[in-house]
């Protein structure tokens, strides 16, 4: 892999800093495996999952045979929404958790039925009924339980009682697919079509295992198919790591994160493979590689499991891999102008709402100020007053029209802007200029993120990567 020629990487390239990371003081690297390391062709996949998950509600839990007619829609839903399991709604939460967009089944609520169903009050994505779509392994999930929310509405699904016993048996079904091994086998028997390989991988690992830093591998899938991707990825890829256990000092399977940062679990040996274990627990990997706390990052993909956990429980650096993040960029590269355009206009828009309030507030003391004196001025000083209110008002309704001018402009271009990247929901990472729950977890969680492991590759192990200066607003003058 060769360096670009220009100093500045494409943006797809780079790894984005939150905090600051000094790789000196990083004495390990360990890697979660789907979705991190290895990546899979969709929609493909996520139509293998949906079609396994149905098989399993109409074979064992009696749902009819008209979903097995269903096909998935790879657009329905996009990573960072909530699952509403109690109402069969989708949601798309603010940073400050207040829903902003969501569909009942796969119909697209207005704003009057939002507030409505949840008013202006905080949602809690962590309680009883909610479930966040933090993966890709999730969306599948999204469109099976909407599909049956209307089809429950429609009173195609007779015999079940609620929204949430189809939240619940939709989790079973995505689960046991996942679980029974069928769904792992179809994708190890055809991987050159499943799975995606990045020929600058094994670089990427080479360079950092060459930089002193030990590798590691915490997965929660089982050996049989972690071995079965990574040898598909790694094998032969460099003569001198001939196998994809040569790339890694310690590998641990069927981790079970979050339990893995969690609780203490077992190392039990892999037969035949003394450096891969199952089950396992962070403290028990710390010892084993000798790096401790900050010592140690870990890539992963999903924000709760691999980043959230890691990073409070055992305080990890954390770098998080959003494999939607090329795609993202394309479109902010794509859509430049008509960002700059609503940057522009936003904020001529908020500067003219701000002198209409100023103008209001000066024609209101004028009209006060006439009511007070009027016995007292006399008829000059009253037709000043006059001329002065009709030019305020004139100046007024000049500025209120603008503001409501470039509102509309603002609004028509920021539905453009939005569905760009997904028509129904925006982008994963803000809805107009409010960021999402999803940016607000990266920001609290992430030291960093990127969009594929290979981007490694170009930072140096042995430096450091800076986060922009954090300012507060009266900072930025």
């Amino acid at each position: 892999m060769e360096a670009p020629e220009e100093i500045h990487l494409p943006h797809a390239r780079k790894v984005f800093a939150l905090r600051n990371i000094h790789f000196w003081g990083v004495k390990a690297v360990g890697f979660d495996m789907d979705y991190t390391l290895s990546h899979y062709r969709s929609p493909e996949i996520d139509e293998l999952a949906f079609k396994k998950a149905s098989s399993l509600l109409v074979q064992e839990q009696g749902y009819p045979a008209w979903l097995l007619e269903q096909h998935f829609d790879p657009t329905f839903a996009i990573r960072g929404l909530v699952l509403d399991g109690t109402r069969g709604n989708l949601l798309k939460l603010s940073s400050e958790r207040l829903a902003v967009r969501a569909c009942h089944g796969t119909h697209t609520m207005d704003r009057a039925s939002i507030d409505a169903a949840y008013g202006p009050r905080r949602i809690v994505a962590s309680a009883k009924g909610f479930r966040s779509i933090d993966t890709l392994f999730e969306i599948p999930e999204s469109y099976l339980y909407a599909l049956l929310v209307d089809a429950l509405d429609l009173g195609i699904i007779k015999d079940k009682v609620d929204y949430l016993q189809i939240f619940q048996d939709v989790r079973w079904a995505i689960d046991t697919a996942h679980r029974n091994g069928d769904m792992k086998a179809e994708i190890l028997a055809h991987r050159d079509f499943f799975i995606l390989k990045d020929p600058e991988l094994p670089a990427a690992l080479d360079r950092w295992k060459r930089a002193g830093k030990k590798l590691f591998v915490v997965s929660n899938s089982d050996w049989s198919f972690t071995n079965g991707v990574l040898s598909y990825m790694l094998d032969g890829q460099d003569p001198a790591r001939p196998n994809w256990e040569d790339y890694f000092d310690l590998v641990v399977t069927s981790s079970r994160k979050p339990v893995f940062f969690e609780e203490p679990q077992p190392a039990i040996p892999t037969e035949g493979h003394p450096k891969a274990f199952i089950g396992a627990n962070a403290g028990w990997l710390e010892q084993q590689l000798q790096a401790f706390g900050e010592e140690v990052m870990y890539v992963g993909d999903h924000i709760y499991g691999d980043i959230l956990r890691s990073k409070k429980n055992v305080s990890w650096r954390t770098l998080l891999l959003i494999p939607e993040l090329g795609a993202a960029l394309q479109r902010l590269e794509e859509h430049a102008e008509d960002l700059r355009d609503y940057l522009r206009s936003e904020t001529l828009r908020r500067r003219d709402l701000q002198r209409s309030s100023f103008l209001k507030d000066k024609l209101n003391r004028n009209r006060e100020h006439r009511h007070l004196l009027v016995a007292r001025l006399s008829p000059e000083a009253l037709h000043a007053l006059d001329h002065e209110a009709a030019q305020i008002k004139a100046e007024f309704e000049t500025t209120r029209a603008r503001s409501q001018a470039q509102e509309a402009f603002v609004s028509n271009l920021d539905r453009r802007l939005e569905a760009a990247f997904n028509v129904r929901w925006g982008s994963i990472f803000r809805d107009g200029y409010q960021q999402t729950r999803f940016s607000d977890q990266i920001q609290q969680y992430a030291c960093a993120y990127t969009g594929r492991i290979s981007n490694l590759y170009f930072l140096d192990p042995s430096a450091a990567l800076y986060a922009p200066v954090p300012t507060l607003p009266h900072e930025r003058i």
